[in-house]
């Protein structure tokens, strides 16, 4: 018989701290940009008064958790994380592990913008530090048509100790790229499948060298290792990430390389094997559960993951960094 009620709630604390654990370094901007033939998609001041609007809906939705209000201005990825904070803080605000939104802010400290004359256009943002937080975001602006207003579809807080690459500055603006280019170590969206393979396999991916040493992949192996020990009694448990391929956005830095944010989805899935035996999760898991927690023959747990990758030219001993990550816990289903 096994019982490990506190066992989400652990691992999902320890990656709220590892991800505010140290503030990462601001990017530089490029010296002396090279002109290119398309103009930035936005200038500074309306830059500015993007932002500003974008912030004060998602302030706006958050006090009330609106999704509607929300959605005026922020688009997938984005949205689904943030509507799936919104069910877990209703689900735990009785419990003693009550869950709380991310910090968010759309205050700029550097601002990648595309040049470029087609729509979609983007923009990526590294943030100043939000309130009750230790490390800025990368946040990704879209705009669909001419019609629509600027979106943000995804943020990441940028990871303990990364250095962000060298940017074009915003008055120059930065060439989009198309996420299957392969005119780097890898394209874009290579990128993120193998990083979704190093999740998933761990050390046994094919893939594992390719990415520099990063915390979260090291946390991902722990809470695999730690719910896999703690539920070997009576059940099994296996965990798989995947690439949400149409949520890719990807723009060239100063030096030649790529900024890419990409969406991935995480499962974990507990599988009782002893008829005799108990397995029941806690956590978030257990406030999202039908059963509270108690697994009957299986539970799954599906998360929401946006991620920002810096991809490099190909060269001798290049490796892939990760600039930011973002979880959060969107569903549970039980058999």
């Amino acid at each position: 018989m096994i019982r490990r009620n506190r066992v989400a709630a652990l691992v999902g604390a320890a990656l709220a701290i590892l991800l505010v654990a140290c503030t990462p370094e601001i990017p530089e901007v490029s010296p002396d940009p090279e002109e290119t033939e398309a103009q930035p998609v936005l200038d500074v001041p309306r830059l500015e008064r993007v932002l500003a609007d974008i912030e004060e809906h998602i302030n706006a939705a958050d006090e009330d958790s609106d999704g509607e209000i929300l959605a005026e201005r922020m688009e997938d990825p984005a949205l689904a994380v943030r509507t799936a904070e919104y069910r877990l803080r209703s689900a735990t605000a009785d419990s003693d592990d009550e869950t709380g939104l991310q910090p968010l802010t759309t205050s700029s400290a550097v601002s990648i913008v595309a040049a470029t004359e087609e729509w979609p256009r983007a923009v990526f943002v590294i943030t100043e530090i939000p309130d009750e937080a230790n490390s800025p975001l990368l946040i990704g602006l879209r705009q669909e048509t001419p019609q629509e207003p600027y979106r943000m579809f995804s943020w990441v807080r940028l990871l303990p100790g990364v250095t962000t690459p060298q940017t074009d500055v915003a008055e120059v603006g930065s060439t989009p790229v198309d996420p299957a280019d392969e005119s780097f170590l890898t394209s874009p969206q290579q990128a993120l499948e193998n990083y979704a393979d190093v999740l998933t396999e761990g050390e046994d991916s094919e893939f594992a060298d390719d990415f520099a040493e990063e915390p979260f992949r090291e946390l991902v192996e722990q809470e695999a290792q730690t719910l896999s020990e703690n539920v070997d009694a009576a059940g099994e448990f296996a965990h798989a990430t995947a690439v949400r391929e149409d949520d890719t956005v990807a723009m060239l830095t100063a030096d030649g390389g790529v900024v890419v944010i990409g969406a991935m989805r995480t499962r974990h899935t507990f599988t009782k094997t002893e008829d005799d035996g108990e397995v029941e999760v806690g956590g978030q898991l257990a406030a999202l559960s039908e059963n509270d927690g108690e697994v009957n023959e299986s539970l799954r747990g599906t998360y929401h993951v946006m991620v920002a990758l810096y991809v490099p030219t190909e060269q001798e001993d290049a490796q892939i960094t990760v600039l930011g990550v973002e979880r959060v816990l969107a569903d549970v289903s039980e058999e």
